[in-house]
């Protein structure tokens, strides 16, 4: 009795009529889906920084810090942007609204006009 390896077919496997473009299957579970919150948040961040208004950036960075929490990286859309973009937005606008009013020399008694 003696044992053989199966021959395989040596054809060549790169079949052009047997080739498909990769799709993701067409559920619930895999659909792209927008980030309304990372969008909203740069732009708050950025509206922010502009108008030097921290109310509306300390907003964006709660608002970046629930984006980057609930992100789904599988189902965010190819162009999409990172939701560390948004929270480094919103980390430049703390930075830039705080740190003039850190820089600032504190008055003296004698400084104050009454």
């Amino acid at each position: 009795m003696s044992i053989q390896a199966p021959v395989f077919d040596k054809a060549d496997p790169k079949v052009a009529s047997a080739a498909v473009p990769f799709a993701l299957p067409r559920s619930e579970e895999w659909a792209e889906q927008t980030d309304f919150f990372g969008n909203s948040a740069m732009m708050m961040a950025g509206s922010g920084m502009f108008m030097k208004n921290p109310l509306i950036v300390w907003i964006s960075a709660v608002i970046s810090v629930a984006s980057f929490v609930t992100a789904e990286p599988l189902r965010r859309k190819a162009d999409a942007s990172s939701p560390l973009a948004g929270l480094g937005m919103a980390a430049a606008g703390i930075l830039g609204t705080t740190l003039p009013k850190m820089m600032l020399a504190p008055e003296t008694a004698a400084q104050v006009k009454v």
